[in-house]
């Protein structure tokens, strides 16, 4: 049996960190994943940031551009020392871009079990499509 010995490179194992490690872990600004759906006349947007509380999430609107963002909240540590840390509260900043029959003026946020719910209504007088008569 022949032996080889591993040189941990380091640009190596930032490689392979990219490639198959926890980008949740290493980031300092975090994608949270998203669903969007319709239900109803809304468009739902749901965020997955666990960890948080209501208040510490900022939802704006400005030119169709929906933008949802939360600031970073250290640890508590006091003389705790980390043997291992996989996961944190990290600064989030997600944007979407919402369409022409978003009704901007009534957007609702319900945040539960680590879950931020975002409701955009459909305007009700916007028709996407219309039948033209042909005279």
């Amino acid at each position: 049996m022949t032996l080889i010995r591993f040189h941990n490179h380091p640009a190596m194992r930032e490689g392979f960190e990219r490639f198959a490690g926890n980008q949740a872990r290493n980031c300092a600004k975090c994608n949270p994943p998203a669903n969007i759906f319709e239900k109803d006349n809304d468009f739902v947007i749901e965020l997955a940031v666990p960890g948080y509380l209501k208040e510490d999430f900022s939802i704006n609107v400005e030119q169709q551009v929906l933008s949802v963002s939360a600031s970073e909240k250290p640890h508590e540590a006091g003389d705790d020392k980390f043997l291992r840390r996989e996961f944190g509260v990290y600064e989030i900043n997600k944007r979407f871009i919402l369409p022409k029959t978003a009704d901007t003026d009534n957007i609702k946020a319900d945040y539960q079990n680590g879950i931020l719910k975002i409701y955009i209504p459909v305007k009700k007088e916007a028709k996407i499509s219309r039948e033209i008569a042909i005279s």
